[in-house]
């Protein structure tokens, strides 16, 4: 275990010389201290950190020997299948009494997996600089010209040599880099998973070189990875997160999965798997509270307006650099807190937020909750998933400005990130069979359909009823036969 110290303030000064020095040359002696102290401690957490790492590399490489088992791989997960409306219902003109919608126990929201706490090691820069195109965006890294990992033969003892070989510090600037570009990028797990699967591949020199230089990677980052090799003599990477993931062949393991995150799937139903994890190892979350940094390229433009306020018009352009990202994101349907809380880029905030600011100044909460919604129900057109893209896949708030079609969790997802932004309101997702709605916690007195919970009256807003006001919840999902699940959002 890495120990970890926090330093508030070290060093003794004399109280006879500071009597003597001005309140400035006071507070310069200090700072002086300080920061040489805090030098002398960030030295030695350093030394200890590296001291880890040698020892648990030391430790894998013996693994990689002999701790090999062999493992059934499953299939990928189908989503599971939810019948939706083949068209967006229309709301009838009519104002009926407020009905409390039934409702399942409330989870609470469930925490991002903690992030791996890594101090990022400080090498001598490498002779050569190479640089990876990651979405649109350069990513230099630091190589050594000299170093080359090669795998001709996978067995224990070459996997263990290189193994050895990629940790005696000549890849330090690599990982360096790597780690540096994931604070640069803002890009949660999946996205450094995704950004070290690239600098593997432009760095190695081979297929299954650069899957075990990203194994060694994801491991010094901490990461929970396990490694694999099929009968065809293919190496393969699994991997569990804190949600389940569709579309991917998984292995089990202590009754968690592993998924598959190479791109190099194979038949083979037996692998031989690395069972013994790298010291200190995170599970990985596919959680999110914003998006990455990539550089902007637009996609083409589209004008979406609502009928009822046609005031309420915008201009929507999208990154297709950030669209790519995200149609390489896991599946996780279902799981629609990673969507709600991963909200809108900062370059659709900038661009739509200020109008719409200004389009709900001066209004009370329900009008801008109704302009919000109307908005959300009708500049958007309808169409399920299967019709859409031939099977279930939720959308980031951005995909759902993109795509021409959206249904009703894309919806709920974007009406639920633009009332917690823009009126600054604690929204909950409401999961009724087959179908996705929205409530909001109120400050004001707002009358409709709506579900008590323990923190106070949430109102049903539902983007997919069309022209429905704010209160006004599908008739099926009243009167106590089916009861809603409620996703909880951060």
């Amino acid at each position: 275990m890495i120990k970890k110290i926090i330093i508030l303030a070290v060093g003794v000064m004399v109280v006879g010389s500071l009597m003597a020095q001005t309140p400035r040359e006071e507070y310069e002696a200090w700072k002086k201290q300080a920061q040489g102290s805090y030098s002398r401690y960030r030295q030695q957490s350093m030394d200890d950190y590296q001291a880890f790492r040698k020892k648990a590399n030391e430790e894998y490489a013996e693994f990689v020997k002999s701790a090999w088992e062999a493992m059934g791989r499953k299939p990928a997960k189908e989503p599971p299948e939810e019948p939706k409306p083949p068209v967006a219902p229309v709301a009838p003109d009519v104002k009926p009494e407020p009905q409390p919608i039934p409702h399942e126990e409330v989870a609470p929201h469930p925490s991002p997996s903690p992030v791996p706490d890594v101090p990022i090691p400080v090498a001598p820069p490498a002779d050569n600089t190479v640089k990876v195109s990651y979405y649109g965006t350069e990513v230099a890294v630091h190589v050594d010209k000299g170093k080359a990992i090669s795998l001709k033969e996978l067995n224990g003892e070459t996997l263990s040599a290189a193994w050895t070989e990629l940790s005696d510090g000549s890849y330090d600037a690599l990982l360096a880099d790597c780690l540096n570009a994931k604070k640069t990028l803002g890009v949660g797990d999946w996205g450094y998973i995704s950004l070290v699967e690239k600098v593997a591949k432009r760095v190695a020199k081979g297929e299954n070189e650069a899957i075990f230089m990203q194994q060694w990677l994801l491991a010094q980052s901490g990461y929970k990875a396990r490694l694999a090799m099929t009968k065809k003599g293919v190496l393969q990477i699994y991997m569990p997160f804190d949600v389940l993931v569709f579309n991917k062949p998984y292995i089990e393991m202590d009754e968690e999965p592993y998924f598959l995150i190479t791109d190099n799937s194979r038949e083979d139903d037996e692998i031989q798997v690395l069972t013994k994890g790298f010291a200190e190892e995170h599970l990985s979350s596919l959680r999110v509270a914003g998006t990455p940094k990539l550089t902007y390229k637009a996609c083409g433009r589209r004008t979406l307006r609502s009928k009822k306020y046609p005031t309420v018009t915008l201009q929507s352009e999208e990154n297709s650099n950030l669209i790519a990202y995200y149609n390489d994101y896991p599946k996780v349907v279902g799981s629609w807190d990673v969507y709600a809380n991963a909200s809108l880029s900062e370059e659709v905030k900038k661009a739509m937020y200020p109008k719409l600011r200004k389009m709900l100044e001066g209004k009370g909460e329900r009008e801008k909750a109704e302009m919000l919604l109307n908005w959300v129900q009708t500049a958007f057109e309808y169409k399920t998933d299967e019709e859409q893209f031939g099977g279930e896949r939720s959308l980031f708030a951005d995909e759902s400005l993109y795509y021409p079609y959206c249904d009703c969790e894309d919806r709920s997802i974007l009406l639920s990130i633009l009332v917690r932004d823009l009126m600054g309101l604690d929204v909950v997702l409401l999961h009724f069979p087959g179908h996705l709605a929205t409530a909001v916690k109120f400050k004001s007195n707002v009358e409709g359909d709506f579900l008590d919970l323990e923190d106070g009256r949430y109102i049903v807003c539902d983007p997919t009823y069309i022209g429905a006001p704010v209160g006004m919840a599908m008739p099926e999902y009243k009167g106590g036969d089916v009861e809603v699940d409620v996703v909880k959002i951060k």
